[in-house]
């Protein structure tokens, strides 16, 4: 018995009097789900039957609406019943749902349910917020070796595997959040289903979780009868619905209308409720549907009792701080819906779909004027932001978001007009990441041409700059992107940027900068730690470790400090320790490579240490103090050859560098004296 399974076990049959009998919960999260390929939603092709069972069981959701097209703050509003200017969870990666947001899972347990959610990929991660309230959170990258990479993800056999081993002797009331991701870009459903659905990727991916949730509610309901079930999803996908072939930019059925389906005591059988609905009414529905009374906080209604004049809102705000364009916000209205961007249009309806095409004949400023009001009754907040150093970004960026930040300068484009260009901002970011700096500049230049002086492709061409080592510009473009629009994120890669060449005084500076920004985050106060030691101030070092630790004691970016002040210690075996646990946690992070380099060379491993040191600077082959670390290692063991050919770059690059010059010379002198020629040649 797993402690998870103990724990749930002793609370199920321990504790206080149970309160009167109260249904238990399952709450059901489809990643990227469009509701139009769904069977209850009419879709012929569709290979559903556990949803369309759910829907004679219960009541489907014609006409529901994400509140944003993103992960993150979908969520967000899941979980709270409030709009996301009023949790302050705007975009994905750079806004946590604060502790003061009261959440679904802390009303249940408060209510003495047991709560505890699973979920399959890194944007519903605990480090977001979503664990509040939730007795046992299965995080899946905890276990993983790729901790913090966005494209990591659980499939849904798994998730739905480990549900169901923890769960198998739970009794009553329950509260449990079960989140899939498989219909997340790229498409890849696995066998029957791809070939069942050959040609639509898409839609076996949906077959597949279908098939899932199906396992998952026949054991749920074998020992949760007369139980609550809700089943729904974040956001939808583009598949090229309004130009836009995947999500988070614009604001259409495609990706903001999904599925909502709902079943259990007090809930219609067999019906179809075509009022608007949206994601802000799942927490008040759930909680009167338990007999639990809907705290003021939430902004939505029950979703069995609409308003017929109901008015729901959604924003995508990707294009804004990502790229520097015009923010999306939406007006969801019985007759159709107003978009504001850089312009403003109606979108009529027809039958339950909203059309993709705006309705020119109509008068946009009455939607305007409605849309205005409605944003000025929000309680908007500001949540706490989160700092993306420049690996994480990229394997956010790698997801196809993009990856900026929460203060970005709003422009006067709108995303509707260049959703055309998007898929070539990805292949950009995809060319940087893997060295294919002609095509990312070509890329660049493409996107110049209509997107000029943007937020987001300045930020690709310093990205590029950096790439290239062209170090002088690439501090230049970073400096002006952060006080055009000051931010954790920036200042974090502005403190990388000058740790890569050396510059520890002002590395130092910016990682203070970003933890003034965002103190909870671990990046920058790794890199605060690094710098302090790098400056010689090791005593200051290990306070500012003691004390970062104490917060994220298992984080493998601090576990990495630590190991580097272990060996300035001299404790050698235990610094290899530590770099060794912390590389399998970021085995794509070059500096895990050089910190357990260093470590493996500390304790005499000379060739395994080169070895570890190459693999570091292959990764980021413009980083400047491990091409030099390593030539000087190369040259300790004679291996001159090697030695002269890893400083070359540099030498080309940085002419003018001090240290650069004399390894050259260092090298060159090796050489010569094993040709026995005399030095200085």
């Amino acid at each position: 018995m797993t402690p998870a399974i103990a724990w749930l076990a002793g609370r199920a049959c321990t504790g206080p009097p149970a309160p009167p009998p109260r249904p238990s919960v399952l709450l059901v999260t489809l990643d990227t789900t469009r509701a139009d390929r769904l069977g209850p939603y009419g879709y012929a092709l569709a290979e559903t039957p556990t949803y369309d069972a759910l829907a004679r069981a219960g009541t489907v959701f014609a006409r529901a609406y994400s509140a944003c097209p993103l992960t993150i703050p979908a969520h967000a509003t899941i979980h709270t019943g409030r709009h996301p200017p009023s949790h302050g969870v705007r975009d994905n990666g750079d806004f946590i749902l604060g502790e003061e947001a009261i959440t679904l899972a802390e009303r249940y347990r408060a209510a003495g349910y047991a709560t505890a959610a699973f979920t399959a990929a890194f944007p519903t991660q605990a480090r977001w917020g979503f664990d509040q309230g939730f007795e046992v959170y299965h995080d899946p990258l905890e276990r993983l070796p790729t901790q913090l990479d966005w494209r990591d993800e659980r499939p849904a056999d798994a998730v739905v595997d480990d549900a169901l081993a923890t769960l198998v002797d739970l009794e009553g009331p329950a509260f449990v959040w079960v989140h899939l991701f498989d219909a997340h870009w790229p498409y890849a459903p696995p066998e029957p289903f791809a070939s069942r659905h050959a040609g639509r990727p898409y839609d076996g991916e949906i077959a597949f979780t279908d098939a899932q949730v199906g396992r998952l509610l026949a054991a749920w309901d074998a020992t949760h009868p007369d139980s609550l079930v809700m089943v729904t999803a974040d956001h939808g996908e583009g598949l090229g619905e309004g130009g836009e072939r995947t999500h988070g930019f614009l604001l259409h059925d495609g990706t903001i209308r999904i599925p909502m389906m709902l079943r259990g005591p007090g809930v219609p059988t067999d019906r179809v409720e075509r009022r608007l609905v949206g994601q802000v009414d799942i927490a008040p529905t759930l909680l009167a549907l338990s007999g639990l009374a809907v705290h003021p906080e939430v902004q939505g209604v029950s979703a069995l009792e609409p308003p017929e004049d109901r008015a729901l809102y959604s924003e995508a705000l990707t294009g804004q701080f990502n790229l520097g364009l015009a923010p999306l916000m939406a007006l969801h209205e019985p007759g159709g819906r107003y978009t504001q961007g850089a312009w403003g249009a109606f979108y009529g309806v027809a039958g339950d779909r909203v059309l993709t095409t705006p309705d020119l004949t109509r008068d946009p400023a009455p939607g305007a004027d409605r849309l205005a009001t409605l944003v000025e009754g929000l309680e908007p907040t500001v949540a706490r932001t989160h700092a993306l150093d420049a690996e994480t970004l990229a394997r956010l960026q790698a997801l196809g978001y993009v990856g900026g930040d929460p203060t970005a300068e709003a422009g006067d484009i709108d995303p509707r007009d260049v959703i055309d260009l998007l898929p070539l901002t990805w292949q950009v970011r995809q060319a940087l990441g893997r060295g294919r700096l002609d095509v990312a500049r070509r890329g660049v230049e493409r996107l110049e041409t209509r997107l000029s002086g943007t937020f987001g492709v300045d930020l690709l061409e310093a990205q590029l700059d950096r790439a290239q080592g062209n170090w002088s510009k690439a501090l230049e473009a970073f400096t002006d992107l952060y006080l055009r629009s000051p931010g954790a994120t920036l200042a974090l890669q502005l403190g990388d940027l000058h740790a890569t060449r050396g510059a520890w005084a002002d590395a130092r500076a910016w990682y203070i900068e970003a933890l003034e920004i965002q103190p909870m985050s671990p990046e920058a106060m790794a890199g605060h730690v690094r710098a302090t030691l790098a400056l010689g101030e090791p005593r200051h070092a290990e306070e500012l470790a003691e004390r970062y630790l104490v917060t994220y004691p298992d984080h493998a970016e601090l576990a990495l400090v630590r190991a580097e002040l272990l060996l300035a210690d001299g404790r050698t075996a235990e610094a290899l320790q530590d770099s060794t646990w912390a590389l399998g946690r970021l085995p794509r992070s070059s500096r895990a490579h050089g910190v357990q380099a260093e470590a493996l060379w500390a304790s005499g491993q000379a060739d395994l240490a080169i070895e570890r040191l190459g693999d570091a600077l292959r990764m980021d082959p413009v980083a400047l103090e491990p091409r030099l670390r390593l030539t000087e290692w190369l040259l300790e063991v004679g291996r001159s050859a090697e030695a002269s050919r890893t400083v070359a770059p540099a030498a080309r690059l940085l002419p003018d560098d001090a240290r650069v010059a004399d390894l050259s010379r260092r090298t060159q002198d090796a050489l010569a004296a094993e040709r026995g020629e005399p030095s200085g040649r």
